[in-house]
């Protein structure tokens, strides 16, 4: 039996955790579905579930469409990112089901690493080596015409005839 290596998420804030835990468990929720009310926090704090900078901002960026995003189990995954957070360029990072950052290892899946493939290092490590990979079908793919075009000029070179 194989062990799942790297089944691991990113650890967030209080504050980030309970947005996340107010986003919809549906496709393309994001931070305009969060309700606009503030919440204690176990320091006694009151905070807004709406990020201040967001809808303040929005206007000048595309909506910040995205940001606090759950991910679509029937979608894509919008881009690879080196860093998976709520707020980064591409904040849809959330698990479409759960309330947590997706894991290294679904990272991975999502660029076709196998299940076998081992990261090294820390989290931030691990992140960064997937989300600045190549993802692996792509490389075979490119591989594989990359030998097609030379083993071709090959036989040109060589007086051969092409089938």
């Amino acid at each position: 039996m194989m062990v799942l290596n790297d089944h691991i998420s990113k650890e967030m804030n209080e504050l980030n955790l309970i947005r996340c835990q107010h986003i919809p468990k549906r496709p393309g929720c994001d931070w305009h579905d969060l309700p606009d009310e503030k919440v204690k926090l176990s320091n006694g704090q009151m905070a807004d579930l709406i990020p201040w900078c967001l809808p303040n901002t929005a206007k000048r960026h595309n909506q910040w469409k995205g940001l606090y995003g759950r991910l679509d189990w029937e979608g894509n995954f919008p881009t690879s990112v080196t860093d998976p957070q709520p707020m980064g360029k591409v904040g849809m990072c959330f698990h479409p089901d759960q309330d947590r950052i997706i894991t290294v290892r679904e990272c991975a899946r999502s660029q076709g690493f196998p299940d076998s493939y081992e990261f090294a290092g820390n989290i931030q490590n691990k992140h960064r080596q997937i989300g600045n990979a190549v993802p692996p079908p792509l490389a075979y793919a490119l591989g594989r015409k990359l030998k097609e075009a030379v083993d071709k000029r090959q036989e040109a070179s060589a007086g051969v005839p092409a089938p």
